[in-house]
């Protein structure tokens, strides 16, 4: 008995041994931080000197400003299934059980720069000394660049249409113009409000309508960081593979829906 003992604790040592061994190399070694220069585009808007930034107009006043651009980081990871190495196959095929049914994985989280809006972007001050309510809808906003009008699938200004500004009131809109990635390096930018009511009959018929105009000078630069890519290796359970490759998915295509389980 003691005999077969004796060779069960040897054997026990040994596993424990070849486990302590292994333990040091279970993973394949991280490779080294990867750093990049991360960058994007940011532009400096200015109103030309015969732009007046508050213009009034048969009652009712309207001023534009331009936004003021900052940058944001922001990181993306993703997911593969990865070769876990030779000294981790063997500590799995070890230890076995459930440890040997995982999934081995690599996550990746990449930085990138961005500007904040990413668009062309203006706040509208609309000062209704007027002695009835103001509604922006029926108004057009058109954006011109570079002596080129935007087209309309470009811009936004929803929130300008659907303002409504009591009597003797101010509210604040934003318009929003082309991404800034299809702006050239410099150049003038006109904006143009057209229809905008200020003043109906007994009825609400509408008996006058203004036009307003302001114009801009712009040059863009490019704002660079550097950043550093993360790996992280290590396994997880199929369940939770799925999972992230789930997530992964859903994050590349915001209309994809998982299969059910």
């Amino acid at each position: 008995m003691n005999i077969h003992f004796n060779r069960y604790l040897a054997a026990g040592a040994f596993t424990l041994c070849l486990f302590l061994a292994l333990s040091g190399c279970q993973t394949e070694p991280p490779p080294p931080p990867q750093t990049l220069s991360i960058s994007c585009v940011v532009p400096t808007v200015t109103a030309l000197t015969e732009t007046k930034e508050a213009q009034e107009k048969g009652g009712l006043e309207i001023a534009v400003v331009p936004a003021i651009y900052t940058t944001e980081k922001t990181e993306v990871t993703t997911t593969q299934q990865a070769d876990p190495g030779v000294g981790t196959g063997i500590l799995v095929g070890v230890i076995g059980g459930t440890a040997a049914q995982n999934v081995y994985i690599e996550q990746t989280t990449t930085p990138s720069l961005h500007a904040h809006p990413d668009r062309l972007a203006f706040t509208v001050r609309v000062n209704n000394k007027l002695a009835r309510v103001f509604r922006g809808q029926g108004a057009v906003v058109q954006f011109n660049v570079g002596g080129k009008l935007i087209p309309f699938d470009k811009t936004d200004y929803k929130e300008f249409m659907n303002g409504i500004v009591p009597p003797r009131n101010e509210a604040e809109f934003m318009i929003y113009g082309p991404p800034l990635d299809l702006l050239p390096d410099k150049g003038t930018i006109g904006i143009f409000l057209y229809d905008v009511v200020t003043a109906t009959d007994v009825a609400g018929n509408v008996t006058e309508k203004q036009n307003y105009e302001w114009y801009f000078s712009y040059t863009t630069q490019t704002v660079e960081q550097s950043a550093e890519v993360k790996k992280i290796q290590e396994f997880v359970s199929p369940a939770d593979f799925q999972q992230l490759m789930a997530q992964q998915q859903m994050a590349r295509y915001p209309g994809f829906q998982p299969p059910p389980q």
